[in-house]
């Protein structure tokens, strides 16, 4: 063996947490039947088929394929909706009708046979996962580089309020060690599931997840774009140590573990993240120690340095042929080599690329906000109505109110004349009288009721009510939407236009700011999760704008929704969108008051007596 003990130990570990995993699933599907039998104090399980063994002919790799091409079913968890419930009725699948099952009460089947046919589901089930198993051994360099034995690991596991800090050189492994924590049963005193430490961070020390109960450990984030500010860090911390919880951080440099994690850890490891040995190690585990002796003069030939995490899982398959694997690596290794050449020059031609499809509005963007001509005279009342919609870079309009008493707009939208809005008009008036006072220095804004979550079917009105406060209050309004600020290329580029946006507000302010489809800011997920950093950082980064350092003072909030439900628990919380207020569908009186609004004086021609239409006999 060329592989170190601990490693090995480590994989093996990996293997079976992840078969057993398969066994228990079958169980509940009905695949397998288990009973149980307590021996020294332990709770053994002992596990049956519940199919006649007789189809299996003894030799494994074709047995593990029947199972594969008849049972499959029976190892794959029934899908489920958004609150844990099984989608599919019934949730197990149905019994093949060409084969007899066989009963935990029958006897006559040599126990051999019986543990064969196990041992074959568990293998017909189980999904060796490279990018797991390159994970585990990063962790286990990591843990020989800093000193730190398995002994020490599980002991302070064990102990309440945990900190670790792991910092390894590989990209990918900020995200790919919750994975393997929630993902499989590896690290023991689980299972576990992850809470990202932002503005939500609850005190629960366990969650109900995926029909088990699961350790919650605080996961803070090494990234610039996604860590929480320094304070809003420190409390997290606190409350989370306070309860108990395990904390957790994840970078991939060696001064990425914010300070306060770092200064406070039990364990702290650090790895020097993928070398020849490394990628040796993962192929020994999947091909075997002869195989890569065999090989070993082409294995030193690999930049590993080169090589990320998911660039190990794409080239090496278990099923492929070694020889392949390795030739993959090589030009995985080369082609990041040519991209990160060319990076500075990628970097140019977006910025080149962004400011020839801006359009020329945008390219003006603020040099055309003061409503005069160029010779410095007043423009006209009809170039005054083009400026009082104007875009801004972020993809934000500014709409300006039009004045109630103006002739030229003697129909302006306002909430006053709005039917079916109910709550939300008593809101708006409400606000009316309270944004006079505050004008007047008579009222502070933080006494204020200036976030308002707007939720309804498609065509209630949503956007006409955000358009008619506006003329109300006679402030402007700043209209944008989460479609807007997603057109960024990269997170960061998002991040910045959510930012900007709220900037654009209060440079506007005292102004309405309308957020439209506010639900696909969408919510936060489990760390390991496709994305969550993604998603997370995005919802944090709302919050922080909503409820921050930066403050809202002078601008009015108002998100609209089709689907409430789907916002993030957080965003409505208090001191955030925390007024929701429903717009139902209009009634019939409701429809007869906006019909009688939008015809105005054509109504009296609609309801005059035949042969007097329009004042004509």
């Amino acid at each position: 063996m060329l592989m170190d003990r601990l490693a090995s130990f480590l994989l093996r570990r990996l293997a079976h947490v992840e078969r057993r995993a398969v066994r228990r699933l079958a169980v509940r599907n009905g695949l397998l039947t288990m009973s149980t039998a307590i021996i020294d104090g332990h709770v053994i399980g002992s596990f049956s088929p519940a199919f006649d063994p007789s189809h299996l002919c003894g030799e494994f790799e074709q047995d593990r394929q029947w199972v594969r091409d008849h049972l499959a079913g029976f190892m794959i968890d029934a899908p489920q909706d958004g609150h844990g419930r099984p989608v599919l009725v019934p949730a197990v699948p149905v019994w093949p009708a060409h084969l007899p099952r066989r009963f935990a009460n029958e006897d006559g089947t040599p126990q051999a046979a019986l543990a064969y046919a196990v041992r074959v589901v568990a293998e017909a089930g189980y999904k060796p996962s490279v990018k797991h198993m390159a994970t585990l051994l990063l962790v286990a360099a990591a843990m020989e580089q800093s000193g730190v034995t398995l002994r020490d690991l599980v002991a302070i596991l064990r102990q309440p309020a945990p900190v670790f800090s792991v910092a390894v050189l590989a990209d990918g492994f900020e995200r790919a060690l919750p994975q393997l924590i929630e993902n499989t049963g590896v690290v023991p005193c689980g299972p576990y599931t992850g809470v990202a430490a932002d503005f939500a961070f609850d005190d629960d020390l366990w969650k109900w997840v995926d029909s088990e109960t699961r350790r919650v450990f605080l996961q803070v984030p090494a990234g610039e774009a996604n860590r929480p500010s320094r304070a809003a860090l420190r409390g997290q911390l606190l409350r989370a140590l306070a309860d108990g919880t395990p904390v957790l951080a994840v970078s991939e440099t060696h001064n990425g573990v914010p300070d306060q994690v770092d200064l406070t850890c039990d364990i702290r490891l650090t790895g020097a993240g993928i070398d020849r040995l490394l990628i040796a190690d993962l192929l020994e585990a999947v091909y075997g120690s002869e195989a890569v002796i065999r090989h070993d003069s082409s294995i030193a030939k690999i930049d590993a340095g080169a090589l990320t995490l998911d660039d190990l899982a794409i080239a090496i398959r278990p099923g492929r042929p070694i020889l392949p694997s390795l030739e993959a690596l090589g030009g995985l290794a080369a082609l990041n080599h040519e991209n990160k050449e060319d990076g500075n020059a990628d970097k140019n031609a977006n910025a080149s690329r962004r400011l020839i499809t801006q359009s020329p509005s945008e390219r003006r963007g603020e040099n055309s906000v003061d409503g005069s001509g160029s010779d410095g005279r007043a423009s006209s009342s009809k170039d005054k109505r083009k400026d009082r919609s104007r875009q801004t870079p972020t993809g934000a309009e500014v709409i300006q109110p039009e004045p109630v008493d103006d002739e030229s707009a003697p129909t302006a939208l306002r909430v006053e004349t709005l039917r079916g809005f109910g709550a939300a008009t008593a809101w708006a008036l409400g606000l009316k009288v309270d944004v006079a006072d505050y004008l007047g220095g008579e009222l502070p804004w933080s006494q204020m009721s200036t976030k308002l979550l707007l939720s309804g079917p498609p065509g209630t009105g949503k956007t006409t009510f955000a358009r008619a406060l506006c003329n109300t209050l006679q402030i402007p309004l700043v209209v944008t939407s989460v479609s807007t600020w997603l057109q960024g290329e990269y997170l960061h580029d998002v991040l910045s236009r959510m930012a900007d946006t709220f900037a654009e507000a209060r440079r506007q302010a005292p102004c309405i700011l309308f957020i439209d489809e506010i639900d696909g800011i969408g919510q936060r997920a489990s760390a390991s999760r496709p994305y969550a950093d993604y998603w997370n950082a995005c919802v944090n980064k709302l919050l922080e704008l909503l409820d921050g350092a930066l403050k809202t003072d002078g601008v009015i909030v108002v998100g609209a929704t089709n689907r409430p439900d789907e916002i993030d628990e957080a965003i409505r919380r208090s001191g955030r969108l925390e007024t929701h207020i429903e717009i139902p569908r209009p009634d019939i009186p409701t429809l007869a008051g906006i019909l009688a609004h939008h015809l105005g004086n054509d109504l009296d021609a609609i309801t005059a007596p035949n042969g007097h239409v329009g004042g004509q006999r």
